[in-house]
């Protein structure tokens, strides 16, 4: 059973998920799946369950019936889960893509095993790699896969197959039998080009994605893996360092263009796709004639794309070819506007100036984007905020904002900086990047009260007038009362109007099929 811990309709099913499924059926395994996905939070965020409504709320997307989509959130997670290893009955389970935001559901489902003797487990992901002491210490954890788990899963299950401890796998950490931790050593880096991932387990609803003004039919797609940068704030850059203290190679792995001929094409096939959402950290950040080449090669598809990337990495020639084979929408990191903030605390060495030069490509071209930005950050404060308001003011030609507030994720510099400023209890657990913050930093730095306000508010001071201000402050002064609540609507209903016009019809996404 391969089991997806999630947040709540957080969407884009697991790509590793999909790599799993078929490693495993091409082992000859019969496999279910249990996805946590639908399922309410254990925090809610302002009464609101569903994460893809939530997004409507912060005015980060185009309004959508999130129900009519999905279906009612469920409730019995734990209930479910059991009633599902009942079902199947597997002799292995194989939680995926652990991240740090999902930890405390992780750990539900452990405890679930735990009552299971006779199923051996094994978890894996991206918190599982950058903090594998947190992860194997919970009593419950019977193996735990450090870095990538093509190969790990294989072995994992058939040392289960054949009835042995799986204890002894290369890449991962397991519990022996005196229940002290066996670090086993890591194992080569895999070849991303040998797997097609299949998505066969998910419901089809998962695939379902608002993106400008339409639902699509969307599905994941990885070109690259790995991050080239090194910015504070992520802890992506770390797989890279991980893999050469592990001396593993390197970490920063490209497909080839045959391969992601055949990836999209098998896709195409299977699913009907009607999208392709590119995951990889900063698509653009690749030698130009390897963009060309992916140009030259989706041709044959037109598919309209997505993908993220820098501003640092685009150019009009880029841009444009792009564009001629569907690219339909980008998403630029920003962060902050404060060049001396983001070249000494996020460690980005680019100026506003080229910032506004390499947005109006973009606006030339002709292809939509949005704006991704973070706040609450170590060592921001109120002004540091509305430098970013004010070039987010300059830039003008964004479709969409992005308001993220800031997650010290282990393994990132700025985790660090928070830590030893003692502004951050090393034990307190994430959430997600809209729920408060965890930091703790005195006066004049940004409150957590403040800075999940701030979140809300950000894109009303980024479109409203100077002159309108002070009814923003109004909103935050007020917040926490009704009255602070039906203004913010109304002004939130203003902005909406004035950002994707007017027409119901327009303006409400529902899914055609």
């Amino acid at each position: 059973m391969l089991v997806y811990p999630n947040l709540s309709m957080m969407l884009t099913p697991s790509y590793a998920v999909g790599l799993f499924t078929a490693i495993l059926q091409k082992q000859g395994y019969q496999i279910d799946f249990f996805d946590c996905t639908p399922y309410m939070p254990s925090i809610e965020f302002l009464g609101e369950p569903l994460a893809v409504t939530r997004a409507n709320k912060l005015l980060n997307s185009r309004q959508f019936d999130a129900k009519a989509l999905f279906g009612e959130a469920k409730i019995d997670l734990v209930g479910d889960f059991r009633k599902a290893l009942d079902a199947f009955q597997p002799h292995a389970v194989i939680l995926s893509t652990l991240v740090e935001d999902t930890w405390p559901q992780a750990q539900m489902l452990l405890d679930v095993l735990a009552d299971y003797s006779q199923i051996r487990h094994i978890i894996g992901g991206v918190f599982a790699t950058m903090a594998p002491e947190i992860v194997s210490a919970h009593a419950s954890v019977e193996c735990m896969g450090r870095g990538e788990g093509e190969q790990v899963i294989v072995e994992f299950c058939e040392a289960v197959r054949r009835g042995e401890r799986p204890i002894s796998i290369p890449g991962t950490w397991a519990r022996g039998a005196n229940g002290k931790i066996i670090r086993n050593p890591p194992r080569p880096l895999v070849n991303i080009n040998d797997v097609v991932p299949d998505f066969s387990l998910f419901d089809e609803r998962r695939f379902y994605r608002p993106l400008g003004a339409k639902i699509w039919n969307a599905f994941s797609i990885e070109t690259y893996r790995g991050c080239p940068y090194t910015f504070t704030f992520c802890n992506s850059p770390q797989q890279i360092v991980i893999a050469k203290e592990q001396e593993q190679g390197n970490y920063l792995r490209r497909k080839s263009m045959d391969t992601l001929r055949r990836e999209m094409a098998t896709m195409i096939e299977r699913y009907k796709v009607e999208f392709f959402y590119i995951n990889d950290d900063a698509f653009m950040a690749r030698p130009k004639r390897e963009t060309l080449d992916f140009v030259r090669m989706y041709e044959e598809f037109k598919i309209p794309f997505w993908f993220q990337t820098r501003f640092e990495d685009v150019d009009e020639e880029r841009l444009a070819a792009v564009k001629s084979v569907g690219n339909y929408r980008i998403s630029f990191g920003l962060e902050h506007s404060n060049e001396k903030y983001r070249k000494e605390k996020l460690y980005r060495n680019i100026s506003n100036q080229r910032i506004l030069e390499k947005s109006s490509l973009v606006a030339q071209v002709g292809i939509p984007y949005t704006i991704n930005t973070l706040i609450g950050m170590p060592y921001e404060t109120r002004e540091l905020f509305f430098d970013t308001v004010r070039f987010i003011r300059q830039i003008k030609s964004w479709d969409a904002l992005s308001v993220n507030i800031f997650v010290p994720y282990h393994r990132t510099v700025l985790r660090d900086m928070a830590l030893r400023e003692g502004w951050l209890d090393p034990n307190a657990q994430t959430t997600s990047v809209i729920a408060e913050s965890i930091l703790r930093m005195p006066s004049p730095y940004l409150q957590p009260d403040e800075i999940l306000v701030l979140q809300h508010v950000l894109p009303l001071y980024s479109r409203f007038d100077e002159s309108r201000w002070q009814e923003i402050e109004e909103v935050e002064r007020n917040w926490k009362n009704a009255d602070g609540q039906a203004l913010f609507k109304n002004l939130s209903n203003e902005w909406y109007a004035s950002t994707y016009g007017t027409d119901e019809k327009d303006r409400m996404l529902t899914y055609q099929g």
